[in-house]
């Protein structure tokens, strides 16, 4: 059930008005910015600089970890980030698969690997997934995330979650 409750959310965002009032284009000057967003974002979590990371996600954002109850707010999910950004460094690679952008609405599919390092003591964890995001253009033609998931492809010979 749990499987099936996302895909007909993105499916309810993408049919919104605004997002049916023009045609859906893979190319152009949003999807640009959306691309160059996604760049920075990558930067800021390496950097390990939470302000700049806050600053690419709406107020009002909700975000579903894998195996995790949703963060809705960007409260709730700022509060997880800096005990992560405190605790370890991360190298954060994202390849962005597919953009699309359909009025003030934008869905991204992508996918990463990164490796998450313990300040102090512990081996790096090397992981690997993907990642949809949905982002809501902002009144000053800037982008941000305003829904965001993401799984975690287990390594071989892990038993699957869920």
């Amino acid at each position: 059930m749990r499987r099936m409750i996302l895909p007909l959310m993105v499916f309810a965002v993408a049919c919104q008005p605004a997002a049916v009032e023009q045609q859906a284009t893979t190319t152009g000057p949003d999807v640009e910015a959306v691309t160059a967003l996604l760049a920075q974002y990558s930067d800021a979590v390496e950097a390990g600089d939470i302000e700049t990371w806050a600053t690419f996600r709406t107020d009002d954002m909700v975000a579903f970890p894998p195996d995790a109850p949703a963060f809705v707010g960007l409260e709730s999910l700022r509060s997880w980030a800096e005990t992560t950004f405190r605790e370890t460094t991360t190298q954060f690679p994202l390849q962005a698969d597919e953009v699309l952008v359909a009025g003030d609405l934008a869905v991204v599919r992508a996918s990463y690997e990164q490796t998450v390092t313990p300040r102090g003591e512990g081996e790096p964890i090397e992981m690997s997934g993907t990642w949809l995001i949905v982002l809501r253009k902002q009144p000053d033609g800037s982008w941000k995330v305003w829904r965001d998931m993401w799984s975690v492809i287990a390594q071989p010979g892990t038993p699957p979650t869920g």
